[in-house]
């Protein structure tokens, strides 16, 4: 069974391979893609250094990852035999991110690659396919490793190799997006759910107030029509109550 990613040969292997197979599959969509009159890299001078560049970064990029999961499987197993495979480790780690560095840091800010970005998203295209697939099958090992009760040092490894794939999988992805420039999904407002107008099916009560149309009794206030007691009533009639005029 492939062991964690991180073996030397392996690693060597896909360090070599992916490198060579961005540029030839670069090189030939961008020829492809300057036959368009509102092609992005058309008048793109630096497209040739930029692979380059990117193409030393995808090796940097796979050769540490190799290291980080040797180191990882290390730690998950226990830190058995540490000071051997320590030394194993440690050099694609140091090597890689010293590539990283200088691509990123020293070569790649001289280019116009701020400007012209299609090497850069032809480059993350490749690793998210490279990680997400080993991400998907180391994934699968882990469970089919669970489901059959196998030993904890058939597990760390695979388990090592889906934790940092996963890693460069989603930085790559996310930053791919980020150039392509997409955008969050849209979402619709939340629907309001007030109650039918009237109170018709549970709710407020009917329009008008807490009793029926007109306020808390009858219609126009507490009581009947008009609020207060009938008009006229309440105190002595017109007219009336005090003694009539002498």
């Amino acid at each position: 069974m492939l062991q964690a990613m991180g073996g030397a040969g392996v690693t060597g292997y896909i360090a070599m391979a992916l490198p060579a197979l961005y540029v030839a599959a670069s090189y030939f969509f961008l020829a492809l893609d300057r036959h368009r009159a509102t092609s992005p890299s058309k008048d793109d001078t630096q497209v040739g250094i930029k692979l380059v560049l990117f193409a030393l970064l995808i090796a940097g990029v796979v050769l540490a990852s190799g290291g980080l999961i040797g180191l990882l499987d290390l730690a998950l197993g226990g830190f058995k035999e540490a000071s051997a495979r320590v030394k194993v480790v440690l050099p694609p780690i140091l090597v890689g991110a010293g590539v990283i560095a200088a691509v990123v840091a020293a070569l790649l800010p001289r280019t116009n690659q701020a400007t012209y970005r299609q090497a850069e998203r032809y480059a993350l295209g490749l690793l998210g396919l490279y990680a997400g697939s080993g991400m998907i099958y180391f994934l699968n090992e882990v469970v089919s490793s669970l489901f059959l009760g196998a030993a904890w040092a058939s597990t760390s490894a695979p388990l090592a190799s889906f934790v940092v794939l996963t890693a460069i999988a989603l930085l790559s992805i996310i930053r791919l997006g980020s150039a392509s420039g997409w955008t969050a999904p849209v979402r619709p407002p939340p629907q309001q759910n007030y109650p039918p107008q009237g109170g018709q099916g549970g709710g407020y009560p009917p329009q008008g107030g807490y009793g029926q149309q007109g306020g808390y009794g009858q219609q126009g206030g507490y009581g009947q029509q008009g609020g207060y007691p009938p008009q006229g009533g309440g105190y002595p009639p017109q007219g009336g109550g005090y003694p009539p005029p002498a």
